[in-house]
């Protein structure tokens, strides 16, 4: 069973420096998730896409995030969810 507790945008970013892009963008895209569903008491975050400048950009594998030498950054858009 799938208890949808609503959708929700996040835009977060994170300190990138001596992290690899892969690193930094992978480190701050599961702080945003963690951090929106820890507020509303979700264990999950279903129909997440990238949601840059309010394009959004649908892919099952891939995320966009946005990595420079002192900070990376991404915008999720998502349904957070209590399953069971």
């Amino acid at each position: 069973m799938c208890e949808r507790l609503g959708e929700d945008v996040t835009n977060k970013k994170t300190n990138a420096v001596n992290k690899s892009d892969a690193d930094a963008c992978r480190w701050v895209a599961l702080s945003a998730l963690l951090d929106g569903a820890r507020a509303r008491g979700a264990n999950a975050v279903v129909d997440i896409v990238s949601y840059y400048k309010q394009n959004t950009f649908r892919s099952p594998a891939t995320y966009e995030c946005y990595a420079g030498a002192l900070l990376a950054g991404v915008a999720l858009e998502g349904v957070y969810a209590r399953v069971d």
